[in-house]
């Protein structure tokens, strides 16, 4: 835990918390349930439109099936939006 201090010190630290970290978390917190749902519809036993799939999900399963497997994407895609966020704000005139 001592590194969280040193990390969010340092100006690059800062730099990613508030361009790449926040905006892309909030992406992917709300566009994640809308995957879950379009992954369920996809599936060849199913034969329900969405709104029904949605409600059927919370209600057998509760709200967090939704954000199942959310873990990875808010991994990986915080650090390819940062690294593209440093590479355009360093390499800009």
């Amino acid at each position: 835990m001592e590194f969280w201090p040193e990390f969010l010190a340092s100006s690059w630290g800062r730099e990613f918390v508030a361009r790449g970290g926040f905006g892309v978390v909030a992406g992917v917190i709300s566009g994640h349930p809308l995957d879950t749902i379009r992954i369920c519809l996809q599936q060849p036993s199913n034969n329900t439109s969405a709104f029904r799939l949605l409600c059927n999900m919370i209600k057998s399963e509760g709200p967090s099936s939704l954000f199942k497997g959310m873990g990875t994407p808010l991994a990986s895609i915080t650090f390819q939006a940062k690294i593209t966020i440093f590479s355009v704000t360093t390499t800009a005139p």
